[in-house]
């Protein structure tokens, strides 16, 4: 099947849709993830690698669907500063040239974080902290100066149960002020490109979730009073669907906190993790469907949101199923588009929710 053919082979009233949004008889042109985001004057990104980018079919459809491309591990420390007498830019700089020849966004993911350190750091003198994690901001944000769509500089900094800050080598080794410190220099290498605070667990309505977020609050709070260059908020949503859940009914309230701090909101990571789900594929795509449709009921209306960016695109690429395989065996399906890369009901409620 050709793949311009493939939305209305997806569901006619979704193409009838279209056709009474462009008033016309004739089968339209498909309408893609970023056709439709832009309408509402928002980016679609999807994390991807320069190992899926030789992947030839999964590449054309990369760039039929994205306005935005997130390195889902090529820029992450231990592959950008594997020793620490030198940096190795190849990889994430094979991303950029892709990105700048197809005329996409790239985001830079990310400056620092808990995961992903190269092991040469365990050794290092906490007197020392300071000057190397100077050093290696400055070095990668100047590489990428005024390259980049946003920076996550510092990445998942809220303990997981909501506790206050993770623990974490540069907690211990410089204190709750590191962020502020990380977003200086930061700004000091690239005086334009939006700097970000990325965190995961912050859309539910349990009580851990609810602990997270006034953990944000009141660090975000601190750093606007400081004035912290900090421009955005990325909400990394990856969710986790159940047989009645997740909720989303006290997001929109934090979305507008967050707002009200004079900060964007960027949807940096969105997948469904199915691997509560039963086995049978229709049953767990339509409820993964519903998640991703509740989901963007949530944060669609706020008029500080930029962007939505998916963890992939495909199940054929996705970090689930290593992390959190399913006890029966079989392949998660939290993406948009299958392993073979054909629509599923994600993608159609996600287009649909976009349309609204």
């Amino acid at each position: 099947m050709k793949r311009r053919h493939w939305l209305g082979m997806a569901g006619a009233g979704l193409v009838s849709l279209i056709l009474a949004r462009r008033g016309c008889s004739r089968e339209p042109d498909p309408d893609t993830l970023q056709s439709l985001a832009a309408r509402r004057g928002l980016t679609w990104g999807a994390a991807t690698s320069t190992a899926q980018l030789q992947d030839a079919d999964f590449r054309a459809l990369l760039l039929q669907q994205v306005g935005l491309l997130v390195p889902e591990w090529q820029m992450k420390w231990d592959q950008l500063q594997p020793r620490p007498d030198g940096f190795e830019f190849a990889a994430a700089d094979a991303l950029l040239r892709f990105a700048r020849q197809h005329r996409l966004g790239l985001r830079g993911h990310t400056l620092v974080w808990h995961q992903q350190l190269p092991g040469w750091l365990e050794t290092m003198a906490p007197a020392n902290c300071a000057a190397v994690l100077e050093r290696y901001i400055r070095t990668v944000v100047e590489h990428y100066r005024g390259q980049l769509q946003s920076w996550d500089v510092v990445n998942e900094p809220i303990a997981e149960d909501g506790s206050g800050l993770r623990r974490t080598i540069w907690l211990d080794s410089l204190g709750p002020n590191y962020i502020d410190r990380a977003l200086r220099w930061a700004r000091a290498a690239d005086p334009s490109t939006p700097l970000v605070i990325n965190e995961y667990g912050l859309e539910g309505d349990d009580p851990t979730t609810a602990r997270k977020r006034e953990q944000m609050l009141t660090l975000l709070r601190s750093l606007r009073q400081q004035g912290a260059p900090v421009q955005a908020l990325g909400l990394q949503a990856h969710l986790y669907a159940t047989d009645t859940g997740p909720t989303f009914r006290t997001l929109p309230t934090f979305l507008r906190q967050i707002s009200d701090l004079g900060l964007d909101l960027y949807v940096t990571e969105l997948d469904v993790n199915d691997q509560a789900l039963p086995a049978a594929i229709p049953e767990r795509d339509a409820r993964v469907a519903a998640v991703y449709g509740d989901f963007l009921a949530a944060v669609l209306p706020q008029p500080r949101l930029k962007l939505i960016c998916g963890w992939g695109l495909s199940d054929r690429y996705t970090w689930l199923n290593q992390a959190f395989p399913r006890a029966d065996g079989l392949p998660q399906r939290p993406l948009s588009f299958s392993q073979d890369l054909q629509p599923k009901p994600a993608l159609m409620k996600i287009m649909s929710s976009l349309m609204l």
